[in-house]
């Protein structure tokens, strides 16, 4: 271990030290305060800092080749925690609300980072198994963040067992990868794929068991990332959870999942983009995963009455839009995860924060009904929460419009021209309910009339404002957000 290894985590070091500092000061308060959520929020800042001050840093690999210290890792470490920040700043007031202790919410929400940010710099498969399920765990805990309601209790539950199954499979995946090639490094799994064309160490006529391998660890990261068929659990999750925690786990969680799928197909198993070896039936795997999600997420979110399993279900959706990207197993692909995560991240917390919003503010809120008449009682929320339908819709000129085209493109670049049919035809499925919110609001009478709401500035209007603004500002200039990516990926 040298200075530099320590340098190179510094962000994750940062985020657990926030983690640890947190536990510590809830265990000596003697009552409940703001100081567990403000150092969870001074924690997200102090690993974006540490963050930008690393992308100076030479070293590439650190700790003998366990951790990744480069421009990608960075990118998606500043992702996740600005989505910690974000939903602490949503969690001010809905806690308070709820009356659940903020210490526990404020640590789990922390160590789920610590763990997100292992998925995206892991060089090694049990880095990614550890943070796998450091991030995992803390999900775990924070859907049934509820103790004394049934429904967060079973959202919990659900959701453990799931995923109880889901890391075996992804397990059983990294011993057949190590059983083929010999290591677990991502590195050395690049340099064996890439120098013998993929011919494991115990070598078959069609590289069964290496297949078998990615097809498990496929099963294990999709289980995450609720891509279709292994997306049962998020609806029933996402709607027994805390509604700033469905927007936490949908984004983030999603994100760093993703981040991990690139690393391990897109630089170690598939090096440079070529499959070879039995890998070309891996990329078509997810070029029908990424298909299936877009249809049948969409298509089945437009049966729903509720808000947060018509989010659930749309995140299916939106998966399969970043499983293009993986698919493509090109650089423009990786660009098109990053810029997509990017947006998808202020999209969905935006709308899980106006969702939370309501249902702490008004009691109201889970109910696709209860939008009825919301311009007229709440004119600024009903304007915010417009813009964010507009963008999950991919509509033009908001900011996830460009993160669509940019998957679409990558896919294109790589020939899978008819994974971008499908999901030009499943984005104008989806316009159909995120328009439906719109015309709630708007051109829908409420049952009972009521005066109009005095709305105040307060911390998660503002996270909402700030998710909004960014989405309109990259929406109209995305050579902003493109220069700032470029930056990350060259």
């Amino acid at each position: 271990m040298s200075y530099n290894d320590f340098i190179s985590v510094l962000p994750l070091l940062v985020l657990t030290g926030t983690g640890f500092l947190v536990l510590l000061w809830d265990a000596f308060s003697k009552k409940p305060s703001r100081a567990p959520l403000t150092l969870t929020m001074l924690g997200g800042v102090g690993a974006i800092a540490a963050a930008a001050a690393n992308l100076m840093n030479s070293s590439s690999v650190a700790f003998g080749g366990l951790f990744f210290s480069n421009s990608f890792t960075n990118f998606f470490t500043i992702i996740f925690s600005a989505a910690v920040i974000l939903t602490s700043m949503l969690a001010e007031r809905y806690l308070q609300g709820k009356e659940v202790i903020t210490g526990e919410f404020s640590a789990l929400l922390i160590f789920s980072a610590v763990g997100m940010v292992m998925l995206a710099s892991g060089a090694n498969l049990i880095v990614t198994f550890l943070g796998l399920e450091t991030m995992s765990v803390s999900f775990y805990v924070l859907a049934g963040l509820y103790r004394t309601e049934a429904r967060s209790n079973e959202a919990s539950l659900k959701y453990f067992l799931l995923g109880a199954f889901a890391t075996g499979f992804f397990l059983y995946g990294i011993a057949l990868i190590y059983g083929c090639t010999g290591t677990m490094s991502l590195v050395d799994i690049r340099g064996t794929m890439a120098a013998t064309g993929a011919q494991p160490r115990i070598a078959s006529p069609d590289s069964t068991l290496l297949l078998l391998g990615s097809v498990l660890l496929i099963v294990g990261l999709a289980f995450k990332v609720a891509a279709f068929p292994f997306h049962q659990w998020a609806p029933d999750v996402y709607e027994g959870s805390p509604s700033i925690v469905s927007g936490f786990m949908s984004t983030a969680g999603k994100t760093a999942a993703f981040a991990s799928f690139a690393l391990i197909f897109g630089y170690a198993l598939i090096p440079n983009g070529h499959p070879h070896g039995g890998m070309e039936k891996v990329q078509m795997i997810l070029a029908i995963l990424a298909a299936l999600s877009m249809l049948y997420g969409n298509i089945v979110a437009i049966a729903q009455t509720k808000i947060k399993r018509m989010l659930a279900y749309s995140s299916v959706a939106h998966a399969g839009y970043l499983l293009l990207g993986v698919t493509a197993l090109n650089a423009n692909g990786q660009k098109g995860i990053a810029v997509y995560s990017a947006v998808y991240t202020l999209m969905q917390i935006g709308a899980f924060g106006v969702v939370s919003y309501l249902e702490r503010e008004d009691g109201v809120g889970l109910e696709l009904a209860d939008y009825a008449g919301l311009s007229k009682r709440r004119p600024y929320l009903a304007l915010l929460m417009s813009i964010l339908m507009f963008s999950l819709a991919g509509i033009p000129p908001f900011a996830g419009f460009f993160g669509k085209y940019y998957l679409f493109m990558a896919a294109l670049d790589a020939g899978m021209t008819w994974v971008v049919i499908v999901g030009v035809i499943s984005s104008i499925i989806a316009s159909f309910f995120y328009l439906r919110v719109i015309v709630q609001m708007y051109f829908t009478e409420p049952k009972h009339v009521t005066e109009p709401a005095k709305e105040g500035f307060s911390f998660p209007m503002i996270a909402v404002g700030l998710a909004v603004v960014a989405l309109l500002v990259f929406g109209l200039q995305p050579s902003l957000l493109l220069q700032g990516i470029g930056y990350f990926f060259q």
